[in-house]
Protein backbone atom coordinates (compact mmCIF):
# COMPACT_ATOMS: atom_id res chain seq x y z
CA UNK A 1 0.00 0.00 0.00
CA UNK A 2 1.13 3.50 -0.62
CA UNK A 3 1.14 4.43 3.43
CA UNK A 4 3.14 1.68 3.83
CA UNK A 5 5.67 2.89 1.10
CA UNK A 6 8.73 4.82 1.33
CA UNK A 7 9.12 7.94 -0.86
CA UNK A 8 12.04 9.54 -2.44
CA UNK A 9 12.84 12.39 -4.51
CA UNK A 10 15.42 11.52 -7.47
CA UNK A 11 16.29 14.03 -9.84
CA UNK A 12 16.06 13.24 -13.30
CA UNK A 13 18.33 14.64 -16.09
CA UNK A 14 16.78 15.55 -20.06
CA UNK A 15 18.11 17.60 -22.55
CA UNK A 16 16.16 19.33 -25.31
CA UNK A 17 16.23 17.96 -29.07
CA UNK A 18 15.64 20.48 -31.88
CA UNK A 19 12.08 19.83 -31.90
CA UNK A 20 11.63 20.64 -28.87
CA UNK A 21 11.24 17.63 -27.67
CA UNK A 22 12.46 16.59 -23.70
CA UNK A 23 14.82 13.21 -23.52
CA UNK A 24 15.95 11.48 -20.90
CA UNK A 25 19.70 10.86 -20.66
CA UNK A 26 20.24 7.03 -21.07
CA UNK A 27 16.85 6.77 -22.76
CA UNK A 28 16.78 5.57 -26.23
CA UNK A 29 14.87 7.49 -28.84
CA UNK A 30 13.14 6.93 -32.29
CA UNK A 31 14.82 9.60 -33.73
CA UNK A 32 18.19 9.69 -31.59
CA UNK A 33 20.91 7.34 -30.03
CA UNK A 34 21.20 7.29 -26.92
CA UNK A 35 24.13 8.89 -24.69
CA UNK A 36 26.07 6.66 -23.38
CA UNK A 37 25.67 7.77 -20.01
CA UNK A 38 22.31 7.38 -17.58
CA UNK A 39 20.59 10.08 -15.76
CA UNK A 40 22.07 8.92 -12.46
CA UNK A 41 25.13 8.86 -13.87
CA UNK A 42 25.26 12.46 -13.92
CA UNK A 43 23.32 13.13 -10.90
CA UNK A 44 26.04 11.63 -9.57
CA UNK A 45 28.49 13.50 -11.20
CA UNK A 46 26.76 16.92 -10.31
CA UNK A 47 26.63 16.15 -6.64
CA UNK A 48 30.18 15.64 -7.16
CA UNK A 49 31.10 19.23 -9.07
CA UNK A 50 28.28 20.87 -9.35
CA UNK A 51 30.68 23.11 -11.74
CA UNK A 52 31.89 20.59 -13.73
CA UNK A 53 31.66 19.06 -17.26
CA UNK A 54 31.19 15.76 -18.07
CA UNK A 55 32.01 14.04 -21.49
CA UNK A 56 30.02 10.98 -23.42
CA UNK A 57 29.39 9.29 -26.49
CA UNK A 58 25.94 9.17 -28.08
CA UNK A 59 26.25 6.71 -31.16
CA UNK A 60 29.42 7.92 -33.07
CA UNK A 61 29.18 11.93 -31.68
CA UNK A 62 30.92 13.13 -28.49
CA UNK A 63 29.68 15.78 -26.46
CA UNK A 64 30.48 17.63 -23.17
CA UNK A 65 28.09 18.77 -20.84
CA UNK A 66 28.58 21.81 -18.70
CA UNK A 67 27.14 21.42 -15.27
CA UNK A 68 27.40 25.30 -14.79
CA UNK A 69 26.19 26.19 -18.05
CA UNK A 70 23.66 23.43 -18.12
CA UNK A 71 24.02 22.84 -22.07
CA UNK A 72 25.64 20.34 -24.33
CA UNK A 73 27.74 20.89 -27.15
CA UNK A 74 28.70 18.34 -30.02
CA UNK A 75 32.64 18.38 -29.25
CA UNK A 76 33.25 18.14 -33.13
CA UNK A 77 30.30 20.23 -34.52
CA UNK A 78 29.77 22.82 -31.60
CA UNK A 79 26.31 22.65 -32.03
CA UNK A 80 24.44 23.09 -28.26
CA UNK A 81 21.64 22.16 -26.66
CA UNK A 82 19.68 23.15 -23.43
CA UNK A 83 19.88 20.67 -20.55
CA UNK A 84 17.74 20.31 -17.46
CA UNK A 85 17.00 18.64 -14.21
CA UNK A 86 13.85 17.79 -12.75
CA UNK A 87 12.74 16.36 -9.61
CA UNK A 88 10.40 12.95 -9.81
CA UNK A 89 9.15 11.25 -6.69
CA UNK A 90 9.61 7.55 -6.31
CA UNK A 91 7.68 5.04 -4.32
CA UNK A 92 9.32 2.13 -2.77
CA UNK A 93 7.85 -0.95 -0.74
CA UNK A 94 8.86 -0.46 3.43
CA UNK A 95 11.71 -2.82 3.07
CA UNK A 96 13.65 -1.17 -0.02
CA UNK A 97 16.70 0.67 0.94
CA UNK A 98 17.78 4.01 -0.28
CA UNK A 99 20.13 3.95 -3.40
CA UNK A 100 23.39 5.59 -2.87
CA UNK A 101 25.20 7.32 -5.44
CA UNK A 102 28.62 5.15 -6.41
CA UNK A 103 31.77 6.98 -7.17
CA UNK A 104 30.77 8.41 -10.73
CA UNK A 105 32.69 6.76 -13.36
CA UNK A 106 31.52 7.74 -16.91
CA UNK A 107 31.47 5.08 -19.88
CA UNK A 108 34.72 7.21 -21.33
CA UNK A 109 36.53 7.83 -18.20
CA UNK A 110 38.81 4.39 -18.48
CA UNK A 111 40.78 6.21 -21.62
CA UNK A 112 39.69 9.88 -20.81
CA UNK A 113 42.87 11.30 -20.73
CA UNK A 114 46.62 9.73 -20.81
CA UNK A 115 47.97 7.63 -17.88
CA UNK A 116 50.51 10.35 -17.39
CA UNK A 117 48.61 13.45 -17.35
CA UNK A 118 48.55 15.81 -14.44
CA UNK A 119 44.70 14.86 -12.69
CA UNK A 120 44.80 18.16 -11.29
CA UNK A 121 45.36 19.93 -14.24
CA UNK A 122 42.41 19.35 -16.20
CA UNK A 123 40.50 22.62 -16.97
CA UNK A 124 36.59 22.42 -17.90
CA UNK A 125 37.72 24.88 -20.36
CA UNK A 126 40.87 25.80 -21.62
CA UNK A 127 44.23 24.11 -21.13
CA UNK A 128 47.01 23.57 -18.65
CA UNK A 129 50.72 23.74 -19.24
CA UNK A 130 52.61 21.40 -16.67
CA UNK A 131 56.02 20.69 -16.88
CA UNK A 132 57.47 17.51 -17.59
CA UNK A 133 60.09 16.18 -15.25
CA UNK A 134 63.63 15.52 -16.62
CA UNK A 135 63.94 11.87 -15.02
CA UNK A 136 60.89 10.40 -16.60
CA UNK A 137 60.35 8.24 -20.25
CA UNK A 138 58.13 11.05 -21.41
CA UNK A 139 60.99 13.63 -21.17
CA UNK A 140 63.35 11.76 -23.15
CA UNK A 141 61.74 10.89 -25.06
CA UNK A 142 60.68 13.80 -26.31
CA UNK A 143 64.52 15.37 -25.72
CA UNK A 144 65.81 12.85 -28.40
CA UNK A 145 63.69 13.38 -31.33
CA UNK A 146 64.85 16.55 -30.51
CA UNK A 147 68.37 16.37 -29.99
CA UNK A 148 68.86 14.46 -33.34
CA UNK A 149 69.03 17.43 -35.66
CA UNK A 150 69.61 20.18 -33.25
CA UNK A 151 72.74 19.74 -32.03
CA UNK A 152 74.28 22.88 -30.63
CA UNK A 153 70.95 23.69 -28.71
CA UNK A 154 69.94 23.03 -25.21
CA UNK A 155 66.25 22.07 -23.95
CA UNK A 156 65.20 24.43 -20.66
CA UNK A 157 61.58 23.02 -20.11
CA UNK A 158 59.73 20.92 -22.03
CA UNK A 159 56.03 21.33 -21.39
CA UNK A 160 52.81 19.10 -21.70
CA UNK A 161 49.57 20.63 -22.99
CA UNK A 162 46.68 19.35 -21.24
CA UNK A 163 43.27 20.36 -23.24
CA UNK A 164 40.66 17.79 -21.83
CA UNK A 165 38.48 19.39 -25.28
CA UNK A 166 41.30 18.83 -27.85
CA UNK A 167 42.06 15.77 -26.71
CA UNK A 168 38.65 13.99 -26.78
CA UNK A 169 37.94 16.06 -30.40
CA UNK A 170 41.38 14.06 -31.51
CA UNK A 171 40.06 10.64 -29.68
CA UNK A 172 36.81 11.19 -31.82
CA UNK A 173 38.74 11.85 -35.11
CA UNK A 174 40.76 8.79 -34.73
CA UNK A 175 37.73 6.36 -34.30
CA UNK A 176 36.27 8.01 -37.20
CA UNK A 177 39.19 7.64 -39.20
CA UNK A 178 39.76 4.04 -37.99
CA UNK A 179 35.94 3.15 -39.33
CA UNK A 180 36.88 4.62 -42.78
CA UNK A 181 40.22 2.50 -43.07
CA UNK A 182 38.48 -1.19 -42.14
CA UNK A 183 39.06 -0.85 -38.50
CA UNK A 184 42.77 -0.96 -39.15
CA UNK A 185 44.88 1.35 -36.87
CA UNK A 186 45.38 4.70 -38.13
CA UNK A 187 48.75 6.18 -38.24
CA UNK A 188 50.54 8.38 -36.02
CA UNK A 189 53.23 10.37 -35.62
CA UNK A 190 55.25 12.58 -33.28
CA UNK A 191 56.00 15.84 -35.24
CA UNK A 192 57.28 19.55 -34.89
CA UNK A 193 56.02 22.94 -35.53
CA UNK A 194 57.78 25.81 -35.07
CA UNK A 195 55.29 29.45 -35.25
CA UNK A 196 55.79 32.95 -33.14
CA UNK A 197 55.30 33.45 -29.94
CA UNK A 198 52.14 35.57 -30.58
CA UNK A 199 50.23 32.06 -32.15
CA UNK A 200 51.38 30.10 -28.95
CA UNK A 201 48.24 30.52 -26.68
CA UNK A 202 46.15 30.19 -29.58
CA UNK A 203 47.28 27.05 -30.25
CA UNK A 204 47.29 25.56 -27.03
CA UNK A 205 43.38 26.52 -26.66
CA UNK A 206 42.41 26.25 -29.84
CA UNK A 207 44.28 24.20 -31.71
CA UNK A 208 46.24 25.15 -35.27
CA UNK A 209 44.97 27.01 -38.00
CA UNK A 210 46.83 27.23 -41.24
CA UNK A 211 45.31 30.58 -42.16
CA UNK A 212 47.66 32.08 -38.71
CA UNK A 213 50.03 29.81 -38.28
CA UNK A 214 50.82 28.09 -41.53
CA UNK A 215 51.25 30.72 -43.55
CA UNK A 216 55.09 30.66 -44.12
CA UNK A 217 54.23 27.75 -46.51
CA UNK A 218 51.56 26.47 -48.69
CA UNK A 219 54.17 24.46 -51.23
CA UNK A 220 52.63 21.27 -50.58
CA UNK A 221 49.02 22.62 -49.93
CA UNK A 222 47.00 24.94 -47.84
CA UNK A 223 47.39 23.33 -44.27
CA UNK A 224 49.16 23.28 -41.50
CA UNK A 225 52.70 22.28 -42.11
CA UNK A 226 54.77 19.57 -39.47
CA UNK A 227 58.31 18.67 -39.86
CA UNK A 228 59.98 15.23 -38.75
CA UNK A 229 63.01 16.89 -38.01
CA UNK A 230 62.95 19.91 -35.31
CA UNK A 231 65.72 21.74 -37.54
CA UNK A 232 63.16 22.37 -40.11
CA UNK A 233 60.88 23.65 -37.18
CA UNK A 234 63.27 25.98 -35.97
CA UNK A 235 63.76 28.21 -39.07
CA UNK A 236 60.03 29.36 -38.37
CA UNK A 237 60.39 29.63 -34.33
CA UNK A 238 60.70 33.35 -34.07
CA UNK A 239 61.60 35.21 -31.01
CA UNK A 240 63.68 38.58 -30.60
CA UNK A 241 65.35 36.23 -27.69
CA UNK A 242 67.97 33.55 -27.51
CA UNK A 243 65.43 31.44 -25.88
CA UNK A 244 62.58 29.83 -28.51
CA UNK A 245 59.55 27.74 -27.97
CA UNK A 246 58.89 24.56 -30.31
CA UNK A 247 55.51 22.21 -30.50
CA UNK A 248 55.41 18.94 -30.75
CA UNK A 249 52.23 17.43 -31.61
CA UNK A 250 50.60 14.35 -32.11
CA UNK A 251 49.84 13.89 -35.86
CA UNK A 252 47.33 11.55 -37.27
CA UNK A 253 49.02 11.14 -40.87
CA UNK A 254 47.01 7.96 -42.22
CA UNK A 255 47.62 7.20 -45.82
CA UNK A 256 49.28 9.92 -47.56
CA UNK A 257 49.99 11.29 -51.15
CA UNK A 258 52.49 14.00 -52.52
CA UNK A 259 51.31 17.29 -52.26
CA UNK A 260 50.86 20.57 -54.22
CA UNK A 261 50.43 24.15 -54.12
CA UNK A 262 46.83 24.30 -55.17
CA UNK A 263 45.47 21.59 -52.85
CA UNK A 264 43.06 22.73 -50.19
CA UNK A 265 42.55 19.29 -49.18
CA UNK A 266 44.56 15.76 -50.10
CA UNK A 267 42.75 14.69 -53.80
CA UNK A 268 40.67 11.58 -53.99
CA UNK A 269 41.46 7.69 -53.28
CA UNK A 270 41.49 6.18 -56.19
CA UNK A 271 38.00 4.56 -57.50
CA UNK A 272 36.20 5.65 -54.10
CA UNK A 273 33.78 8.30 -54.19
CA UNK A 274 33.70 10.77 -51.80
CA UNK A 275 37.00 9.11 -49.98
CA UNK A 276 39.73 10.98 -49.74
CA UNK A 277 43.29 10.82 -48.41
CA UNK A 278 44.29 11.83 -44.92
CA UNK A 279 47.30 14.18 -45.12
CA UNK A 280 49.96 15.33 -48.05
CA UNK A 281 53.84 15.16 -48.01
CA UNK A 282 56.80 16.43 -49.75
CA UNK A 283 58.00 12.78 -50.54
CA UNK A 284 56.10 9.71 -50.43
CA UNK A 285 59.15 7.18 -49.98
CA UNK A 286 60.75 9.35 -47.37
CA UNK A 287 58.28 11.54 -45.69
CA UNK A 288 59.94 14.63 -43.69
CA UNK A 289 57.02 17.57 -44.12
CA UNK A 290 53.82 16.55 -43.78
CA UNK A 291 50.70 18.74 -44.64
CA UNK A 292 47.10 18.50 -42.32
CA UNK A 293 44.02 19.78 -43.77
CA UNK A 294 41.84 18.88 -41.15
CA UNK A 295 42.66 20.12 -37.75
CA UNK A 296 41.11 17.30 -35.75
CA UNK A 297 43.74 15.10 -36.66
CA UNK A 298 46.17 16.90 -34.63
CA UNK A 299 46.68 17.20 -30.44
CA UNK A 300 49.26 19.99 -29.63
CA UNK A 301 50.95 17.93 -26.96
CA UNK A 302 53.97 19.68 -25.98
CA UNK A 303 56.06 22.90 -25.91
CA UNK A 304 60.03 22.76 -26.16
CA UNK A 305 61.74 25.77 -24.52
CA UNK A 306 65.29 25.99 -25.77
CA UNK A 307 68.20 27.96 -26.68
CA UNK A 308 71.89 27.66 -28.19
CA UNK A 309 74.78 26.37 -25.99
CA UNK A 310 76.59 28.96 -24.39
CA UNK A 311 80.52 28.46 -24.86
CA UNK A 312 82.86 29.63 -22.38
CA UNK A 313 86.30 31.20 -24.10
CA UNK A 314 89.45 31.45 -22.11
CA UNK A 315 91.28 33.75 -23.18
Amino acid sequence: MLLDSIVKVEFVWYWLDKNGKWIEYGKKDSQHDAAMISSSELECAFLADCKGTVFFHAGTQLYELSFQEMVQRNVYYRTKRRVSRWPRLVFFGGSQKNDKCRPFESSLNFHLFPSGWDQTALPDIGYKLVKVSESSEEYHEIKELFEKTMEGYVINTIRRIQNPSLWQVFQWQRGQMKKLNGGKEVAERLLFHGTSPTHLHDICEQNFDWRICGTHATLYGKGSYFARDACYSHTYCKSNTRNKTMIVAQVLVGDYVPGNPTYLRPPSRPNQVNSFYDSCVDDLLNPSIFVIFEKHQIYPAYTIEYEPVSYCVLM
